[in-house]
């Protein structure tokens, strides 16, 4: 094997020759630290080829010799830099594994070379460039030491050389308190943190000449400020707050930004409400709250033309935000309202006018808790300050709330858009967010604003909405509809809905009508049928004056007709929108006010008769559930059901009687998937391929309507007809045997996931529009216009394939979800079957082909309501599928986690890949469906883990089915699989599951699947120590499973012995007490005491080393700790 030497290489084959290499290896160190950022790539490789094999050969002289060379100040800057990196990489990584192997190595060494190696990078602090690089050796060596009370005097040294006033080296101060922040510290020890907390805050006072010091005090306060006891903190804080406060006017080296994230995490601690009451008072003293509020009054000044001062300006907002939330916790245990409150409530004002959403939705989440507070939303301060908030809330809740600007000038909003968000659905997610707070300030406030509120919309219909409607944009429509719709929701539910007030309420709607007839007598344009789309979504709104006057219904039936009756021969995309509004707009009359459209059933039933032969074959297969709905109108069961079974008899013989449902070969033929697409053919409506399709998606959406909206129970034959549909036909078609039969022009492709699924999988969210109210199911007919229209006239074939994929996912979404409908809603009928269980059985064939992105639609649509949905007395009907579905679950959980784990680079800084994106996404939602799939069965669909109790009921159908031993094991072996995966939601949803099955079934747990849950549970610890929302509930589940099995299974203690850096004495002490406490229920603590004892065996010291650190480039800088 060749070594690298400055002039030429050697061979190690020998003992003697391994210790001729390690002295040129000693010889020539700097030559080859150099070399590791040569800009040569060769070079690279052999230098760290070289420096690899020196520390297999013998590691303690390896790090000797780094250390040497880290200290030499005769060495270029480069060269010890690099022997530092060296070092710390040698120690630490995020890998538990090896850096347990890591850890290991080290202590190895001789204790007397260890102590040289220490000193050689304490004497390297002060005489480096920035940053110190002997900080984070510090700090490495620090994380292993200081856990076993080794290198005691660490702290002392690295505070003298903060605070003696002997110590004239800037330098010297700056590295030692980067160590400082490095170092993470076991808070509960007084004695230890009071002094560093000391040196922190003499590092900052005014006292302290050099900004690079002041920077360094800063970021170390900004480390170790969630750790310190409050007790602890209470002595200083009134000097931290400021010290830090003082710096906000600091832009030398972005101090001022520093010093307000500091303040942040300061306001941000989480601990216990009435021990945190200092910070709230400290911060809300006159000094400190004025120089806050004046170091944002000056950034928002300049934050518009400066990326600096906006990043500054929202670290205030954040900053004022925590402290907010932090006052409302504490808000009861303060004797009166804080200093400069109104002050504050000024400022926050001021942030909830900004252009950006960013600060816009983080202001309105504080107001929304102030309002939400009992004590706070009486202040008269607060009162005072929400009236000309509630004038500017439609501003407020639009995406932009400033004024249109000219085309030369870009809109604040998207400009401040564009610096906080990667793309269009982060931003969406977060202007979702900030629309909500926005809607529960209103219904909040309406108590004591009503009148406020009535102001604002009646300023706006009659200002806006009838008087120029052509001038109000789509989002304004969409604002406003909300907060009507609120306004009055919150006005009847609160008795504020006076004669007087619904009378007003009545005016509106008159108003809104008559402009809308209006603008529908005259409609000419595309702009016209939008504005049109605006009046009936405010219509919409308005619809809660039907209850009180019911006579109004019939002059509304008779403007949808006439817009359903609207000529579309040319397929407007505009006026498909428009008829589609309207079908919903008829649902939503007929499901909510079903009292009051009783009278009028006869001409609604008329109305859709009269309009059928001028809708499309989508828009009739939406008008199905209307006539579904109108069904539970009827006088009586028999007529009911007989108007039901009329309405849906085509759609169930279509489905039961075309060939699409024979084989999966059939299925392509049928759907055109097996021949060359004729793009013009589809375009001019002329293919059979394009027929069959619209016919089968249309006949399953009524299907689905209908399912949706029906309160009567059906007969067997019906029900029978429903399941018996193509589903393992349907999954059998991603089976290569089938796919292969796919035409190559569509390729394997069309079965992938589409762009439209893979932006709702990133973003988690819902299409958000005025079709929402379209029973969730967007665009339901522009799958036929979308395949008759085409750009610049004509279909391309990679249109064609993304029509072909869109129907595969539409066709598969309305029968998962048909079959979960069956289930749900004729659960009576359709388990009583003969047949039943052959039935259940087709849902479950194929799965085994189905892609992940489809699978987990399966758990939530269709297996959750078949095993949920069936009565304890034919339990035995879904025994068998909860057992194949529990093991399929289990089985692709492993494997596909594991294959993702495989395909990641080793390089821990390497940006992962779109897809790499998408399939750890696909795997983090499927996970989450999986525990809800469980959490469902056990604990019911109305379960919160927010309102969780300890005796939380199981389900009757749970309590059946998991006296079955092979289900309980399949069960416990899902969840086993969920709280150790890769996402900690799907984890944390798991907790509160396995808290009941340990309680309630301690007496199914045999000693070694105890022994396995503990072991699980401690893993799941293990990756979500450092997620606070994650931790504190698997901590309270690994007490209950320990405390439960404990007293049975002494082979439990083995396992905590085992845990590496634990104390012993700790964990005997731990189970001294619970086998001392046999005869007290100790499930019953408090969960904050069970946590708090766990915490103390499990994670007794708090010693953090970070692996990566931000560039001034936003990458990270290799090596870096911070």
């Amino acid at each position: 094997m060749l070594y690298y030497k400055a002039n030429g290489f050697y061979f190690r084959d020998n003992a003697f020759a391994r210790i001729v290499y390690l002295f040129l290896f000693m010889a020539e160190i700097a030559q080859i630290l150099e070399k590791t950022v040569s800009a040569s790539y060769a070079d690279q490789e052999l230098a760290l080829t070289a420096l690899n094999d020196a520390s297999q050969i013998n590691f303690p002289e390896f790090i000797h010799q780094l250390a040497v060379a880290l200290s030499d100040a005769g060495n270029s800057p480069i060269v010890r830099r690099a022997a530092g990196l060296q070092i710390k990489n040698a120690l630490v990584s995020r890998e538990q594994a090896l850096s347990d192997q890591k850890r290991n190595r080290w202590l190895s060494i001789p204790a007397e070379l260890r102590d040289v190696s220490k000193r050689c990078v304490l004497q390297s602090l002060g005489t480096e460039t920035r940053p110190s690089v002997a900080a984070q050796c510090i700090a490495a060596i620090a994380c292993i030491e200081l856990p076993s009370n080794q290198w005691p005097e660490l702290l002392d040294r690295l505070v003298a050389n903060v605070t003696s006033d002997e110590t004239d080296n800037a330098l010297l101060r700056e590295a030692s308190l980067e160590a400082l922040g490095y170092i993470g510290l076991d808070m509960a020890e007084k004695q230890r943190i009071g002094p560093v907390l000391a040196a922190i805050v003499r590092g900052m006072q005014r006292e302290e000449s050099s900004v690079y010091v002041r920077l360094a005090a800063t970021k170390a306060l900004s480390e170790i400020v969630d750790w310190v006891a409050t007790r602890t903190l209470e002595e200083h804080v009134d000097a931290i707050v400021d010290a830090t406060c003082a710096f906000l006017q600091t832009a030398e080296l972005n101090l001022y930004e520093e010093a307000a994230k500091c303040l942040w995490k300061i306001a941000s601690r989480k601990c216990a409400k009435t021990a945190e009451t200092p910070i709230v008072v400290s911060m809300f003293r006159d000094g400190p709250m004025r120089q806050i509020l004046t170091a944002a009054n000056l950034a928002a000044d300049v934050s518009s033309s400066s990326y600096e001062h906006y990043k500054y300006l929202k670290a205030l907002c954040d900053l004022l935000c925590a402290l907010g939330l932090h006052l409302a916790d504490v808000w009861s245990y303060v004797m009166k309202p804080p200093p400069n409150f109104s002050l504050y409530l000024a400022a926050l004002s001021a942030f909830f006018r900004h252009p950006s959403i960013y600060i816009r939705a983080e202001t309105a989440q504080v107001l929304a808790t102030f309002y939400g507070h009992e004590r706070i939303s009486k202040n008269a301060d607060f009162l005072t300050s929400i009236p000309p908030l509630i004038h500017f809330l439609p501003k407020a809740m639009s995406k932009s709330c400033c004024a249109a600007s000219s085309t030369a000038q870009q809109d604040p909003t998207e400009q401040y858009s564009q610096l906080d968000y990667e793309g269009e659905v982060e931003c969406q997610r977060e202007y979702i967010r900030l629309r909500d707070h926005c809607l529960r300030i209103i219904r909040e406030c309406a108590q004591d604003h009503f009148e406020k509120l009535m102001a604002v919309m009646r300023d706006w219909i009659a200002n806006r909405c009838v008087r120029i409607p052509e001038n109000v944009p789509p989002d304004e429509w969409e604002v406003m509809k909300r907060l009507i719709t609120a306004v009055l929701q919150t006005s009847f539910s609160l008795d504020l809905a006076t004669p007087e007030v619904r009378k007003e309420y009545l005016a509106y709607f008159d108003a809104v009508f008559h402009c809308s007839v209006r603008i529908s007598s005259s409609m000419h344009s595309a702009k016209q049928q939008r504005l049109l789309n605006g009046l009936l979504s405010i219509l919409s709104a308005l619809f809660p004056i039907f209850n009180d006057c019911p006579e109004r219904i019939p002059i509304m039936l008779d403007h949808l007709k006439s817009l359903l009756m609207i000529d579309n021969s040319k397929q407007d995309m505009d006026i498909m929108a428009t008829k589609r509004h309207s079908i919903a707009l008829l649902l939503k009359i007929v499901s909510f006010f079903s009292q009051a459209i009783k009278p009028y059933g006869h001409s609604l039933l008329e109305l859709v008769q009269s309009v059928t032969p001028f809708v499309s074959m989508m828009q009739r297969a939406n008008l199905v559930p209307i006539l579904a709905a109108l069904s539970n109108l009827a006088y009586s069961v028999d007529a009911q059901a007989t108007f039901l079974s009329t309405s849906i008899k085509l759609d169930i013989d279509f489905i039961e009687n075309e060939p699409f449902s024979t084989s999966p070969s059939n299925f392509l033929l049928h759907s055109g998937l097996t021949a060359m697409p004729d793009p013009m053919a589809v375009m001019n409506q002329q293919c059979p391929f394009y027929q069959n399709r619209l016919n089968l998606k249309a006949s399953l959406t009524a299907l689905e309507g209908v399912l949706g909206q029906i309160n009567v129970t059906s007969e067997e034959g019906e029900t029978k007809q429903m399941m018996n549909m193509f589903f393992g036909c349907l999954n059998l078609i991603y089976d290569p045997r089938n796919s292969s039969l796919i035409h190559v022009v569509y390729g394997q492709s069309v079965l992938e996931m589409g762009s439209s699924e893979r932006l709702m999988l990133v973003s988690s969210l819902n299409p958000d529009g005025m079709e929402k109210e379209n029973g969730g199911r967007k665009g339901a007919d522009e799958f036929e216009s979308s395949q008759s229209s085409g750009t610049n006239g004509g279909i391309s074939t990679t249109d064609s394939t993304i029509f072909m994929r869109r129907f595969i996912r539409e066709i598969t979404d309305l029968i998962q979800s048909i079959v979960g409908l069956v289930c749900a809603r004729f659960y009576r009928d359709f388990y009583a079957i003969s047949d039943v269980a052959d039935a259940i059985e087709r849902v479950y064939v194929g799965i085994e082909c189905v892609p992940d992105f489809r699978f987990r639609f399966w758990i939530k649509r269709t297996w959750s309501r078949i095993v949920c949905s069936c009565p304890t007395a034919r339990s035995d009907i879904v025994l068998d599928f909860l057992k194949k579905t529990t093991k399929h679950m289990q089985k692709r959980l492993v494997e596909q986690w594991e294959l993702l784990k495989r395909r990641q680079s080793p390089d821990e800084d390497t940006e992962p890949t779109e897809e790499e994106m998408i399939a750890e996404s696909t795997m983090s939602l499927l996970s989450r469906e999986c525990a809800l799939f469980v959490s469902t069965f056990i604990l019911g669909d109305s379960f919160s883990p927010k309102n969780a109790k300890k005796d939380a009921l199981v389900t009757q159908i749970a309590q059946v089915l998991l006296m079955d031993k092979e289900v309980f094991l399949d069960i416990l072996g899902l969840l086993a699989k969920l709280i150790t995966c890769p996402d900690s939601q799907a984890a944390v949803k798991c907790v509160p599951i396995l808290n009941v099955l340990t309680i309630n079934y301690d007496n199914s747990f045999e000693e070694q699947t105890a022994v396995q849950m503990l072991i699980h549970a401690l893993q799941s610890l293990q990756m979500y120590v450092s997620d606070e929302l994650a931790a504190g509930p698997i901590l309270t589940l690994i007490f209950n499973i320990y405390s439960t099995f404990r007293p049975r299974y002494p082979a439990l203690l083995d396992v905590l012995r085992q845990i590496p850096n634990c104390m012993p004495d700790n964990i005997e002490q731990f189970d001294q007490r619970i086998m001392g406490t046999q005869s007290n229920d100790e499930s019953k603590l408090h969960d904050k005491i069970k946590r708090d004892l766990m915490r103390k065996v499990l994670i007794s010291r708090k010693v953090k080393v970070h692996h990566g650190r931000k560039g001034s480039n936003g990458t990270a800088e290799d090596g870096e700790m911070d």
